[in-house]
């Protein structure tokens, strides 16, 4: 197949690059603008960690339910004096005008503030939406122009009925503020509603996104102009990982339409696309050079007076051709292994059962599967169409030479180099190299042991948006108002119940106050809980009050409980997951290397790896440590999603580089060379391009911590961490230090196995 690909890329080369241009652009241009309608940053949602089948979901089903399908808008008014009742007349005759318009738009019965209250502040219904100190209030307006009656989900035209009433709301609450400038010239507001918050974060989404790839696109490049000499050669991967990205956005926006997609869902698979697209077409980039350089050479031995004679140029080249279907068989057969062992692991993410890592696993997929279709035609083609001036001195290279006076070598021996060297420091004392190595990964490991891992909601929002500005002042001054950290909803009234969240549910630990009420056939119960709603205090609330022997049927909703259902939903489904894993890697690493222990080992080293990566994520966002160099305020843990998602991608891509170094070493090894012997030819052969292509996800990586999403930041990090500690620790160490101590067992495999794999390979 790889052998057919070369020789169709290399005869229609311009229509490869061409059909990929016209792809990227027509798939950015409908991905951002939506032809018209709504684009994908307009689409994205923002902060459901909700589980479907746990009971925090079924929870919270239930309370849509009995509210209805109202929304409610709210506007909080600051720097307006309330404190006497003079000052309450005024605001109350200047609010005259906005309490008539909303009232025809809502309803007379649908605005309250603190002035619509007969009595205002005297009251305590209009105390709890005044300021603690008394220099603001809130005005909360409820959208339901269906009443008591609740709308079909299906319902379109009632839904468009309600977001564009809420839209006038919203309009006509930000002007509240001007009406109030003749009493209070220092009078502002912020208005609120979900609509609001979900687009603040997607706001935010589309700003990292774009300052993420603005940082580390430059960046990446420079690498690749140091690895490559030039920017002729550096610009093949680029381009690839451009049209990778375009195409990354097309597949997000279609899958916006199969599901819910949350906002950071975008940046995380772009994170994955943007690394992997360059990991690949630094790869094939590479070898396509070190093939037309040894073509090169091999022409020049073989003519009679030592010149270069070329019978043909472009396309028609022989030596292109041939360059180029060697490359493909081999980085792109290293290619293609890489793609479906990353893709494997976001395999994984599908599995878990939870719709927010679905779409993760999914999105990831198919952005792996973009990554790999770009490398495997979209650079070959590019190189192809350079032939061979790929290998003509770039202006630094013609720079360097003058200054050294000398003509570099075309070639270097694969058994010399600094990476060989390493190698054979390593072969002379194996065993202190393997004790290090694994005694420095669990240390760094060791704060996992604390590890808090939460959901988060509304901390999600931006540091700087008014929205974050709203919900900080609410909680800070308006007591009364602010949710409840968890909600209890039981089937059945009366006494027993009465009697079950008064005299078991109030006395659960870390449960500080219970508010029950009636609503229909339903009594819920508001619950303020010990700590922070994400915290393990209060998680361990919702534990013991779920552990309670309930009367009737029983529901907790709240974000403690939704974090504590998602993690319990992610411990039951790991063991599948796992397995899968395991069995797949073990499988493709199988074919790949023909050997049985190679693949384990890989997976027993590359899981302590990413356990000390996780470690020390742990240590910086749950501790806080360097939140001041990288801007970050602690929120007391690490989101679920981040530690998931790290697995998942993180796996994939160590096994990715485990693949692209023995996919190196496998060769000299079926060419006759001896264990050690291939593996410091191997290691030297992949090495430079393994660590430039690590240095430069990591660069990659590090350009979206700069963003403000904390979410996006955690991945960022955590995938930085993980490369770097996979491309020195594991590859540059413990790999050869493991294959010294296994010698030739690490190419053995039963016999039944090895000729099962010739079976399938052939």
């Amino acid at each position: 197949m790889l052998v057919w690909l070369s020789r169709r890329v290399v005869k229609d080369a311009w229509y490869v690059v061409g059909t990929w241009a016209a792809l990227a652009v027509i798939l950015l241009a409908v991905s951002l603008s939506g032809l018209g309608g709504t684009g994908l940053f307009d689409r994205l949602k923002a902060g459901d960690s909700s589980v479907s089948g746990t009971q925090s979901a079924e929870g919270e089903q239930i309370l849509r339910t009995l509210a209805g399908d109202s929304q409610t808008v709210s506007l909080l008014v600051t720097g307006v004096d309330i404190s006497s009742a003079d000052a309450q007349k005024q605001v109350s005759s200047a609010l005259t005008e906005a309490h008539a318009d909303l009232r025809a738009l809502a309803g007379e019965q649908n605005v309250l503030d603190p002035f619509v209250v007969p009595g205002m502040l005297s009251q305590p219904a209009a105390q709890a939406l005044a300021s603690t100190d008394l220099d603001g209030f809130l005005m909360i307006v409820t959208v339901n122009p269906n009443g008591d009656k609740v709308a079909s989900a299906d319902d379109k035209a009632y839904a468009e009925e309600v977001a564009e009433l809420v839209r006038k709301v919203e309009a006509r609450l930000r002007t509240v503020p001007d009406d109030l400038r003749d009493i209070s010239p220092q009078a502002s507001g912020v208005v609120s509603d979900k609509t609001l918050m979900s687009q603040a974060v997607n706001d935010q989404v589309e700003k990292d996104l774009v300052r993420g790839e603005l940082i580390s696109l430059p960046l990446a490049l420079l690498v690749m102009v140091v690895v490559f000499g030039g920017f002729l050669l550096a610009g093949m991967p680029l381009l690839g990982a451009l049209a990778s990205v375009a195409g990354s956005l097309g597949v997000l926006y279609a899958l916006s339409f199969a599901t819910d997609l949350q906002s950071f869902v975008v940046n995380i698979t772009s994170v994955i696309g943007l690394g992997l697209s360059i990991d690949y077409g630094l790869l094939l980039t590479s070898r396509y050079r070190e093939e037309l350089a040894r073509g090169l050479d091999d022409e020049i031995e073989s003519s009679a007076d030592g010149r270069l004679r070329r019978r043909r140029t472009g396309r028609r080249d022989p030596l292109i051709a041939e360059c180029m279907t060697t490359t493909l068989t081999t980085a792109g057969h290293t290619v293609l292994f890489s793609g479906l062992t990353v893709a494997v692991a976001l395999m994984g993410l599908v599995l878990m059962g939870t719709s927010v890592l679905w779409s993760i696993g999914v999105a990831g997929m198919a952005v792996v599967l973009i990554a790999v279709a770009a490398a495997l035609t979209l650079v070959p083609a590019l190189l192809v169409l350079l032939g061979r001036r790929l290998l003509r001195p770039s202006a630094p290279q013609r720079l360097l030479r003058l200054v050294a006076r000398r003509r570099p070598a075309r070639s270097i021996d694969a058994g010399s180099g600094a990476f060989a060297w390493i190698a054979r420091q390593v072969h002379r004392m194996p065993w202190v190299v393997l004790v290090a190595c694994i005694a420095l990964l669990v240390v760094l490991a060791s704060p996992l042991r604390g590890a808090h891992m939460l959901t988060s909601t509304t901390e999600l929002l931006p540091p700087d948006s008014d929205q974050r500005t709203y919900l900080t002042t609410l909680r800070e001054h308006y007591p009364a108002a602010v949710e409840d950290d968890a909600t209890l909803i039981v089937y059945g009234t009366g006494e027993r119940v009465t009697s079950y969240i008064n005299d078991q549910v109030a006395y659960v630990d870390g449960v500080v106050q219970v508010k029950p009420t009636i609503a229909g056939k339903y009594t819920v119960a508001y619950l303020d809980l010990e700590g922070e709603a994400s915290s393990v205090t209060a998680e361990r609330a919702v534990a013991g009050i779920e552990a309670l022997d309930a009367p009737a049927d029983a529901w907790i909703t709240g974000q403690a409980a939704s974090q504590y259902d998602f993690r319990q939903a992610i411990v039951h489904g790991l063991p599948k997951v796992v397995g899968v894993l395991l069995l797949a890697s073990f499988v493709l690493l199988f074919l790949m290397t023909g050997s049985v222990l190679v693949p384990f080992k890989a997976l027993l080293i590359n899981t302590i790896s990413l356990a000390a990566s996780l470690g020390v994520l742990v240590w910086v966002f749950q501790g806080g440590h360097l939140s001041g160099l990288l801007g970050f305020t602690p929120i007391g843990g690490v989101e679920t999603y981040v530690m998931v998602t790290a697995v998942g991608v993180g796996f994939g891509l160590a096994m990715d580089y485990e693949v692209f170094i023995l996919a190196r070493i496998k060769e000299y090894w079926d060419g006759g060379d001896d264990n050690d012997t291939a593996v410091e030819k191997g290691l030297q052969r992949s090495g430079r391009i393994v660590t430039s292509a690590a240095l430069i996800m990591v660069v990659v990586f590090l350009g979206f911590v700069a963003g403000d999403l904390l979410i996006v930041k955690e991945v960022g990090l955590a995938l930085a961490i993980m490369v770097a500690l996979d491309a020195t620790v594991v590859r540059l160490l413990l790999v050869p230090a493991t294959m010294n101590l296994l010698g030739r067992w690490n190419w053995w495999a039963p016999a039944f196995l090895r000729d099962a794999r010739e079976r399938f390979l052939a």
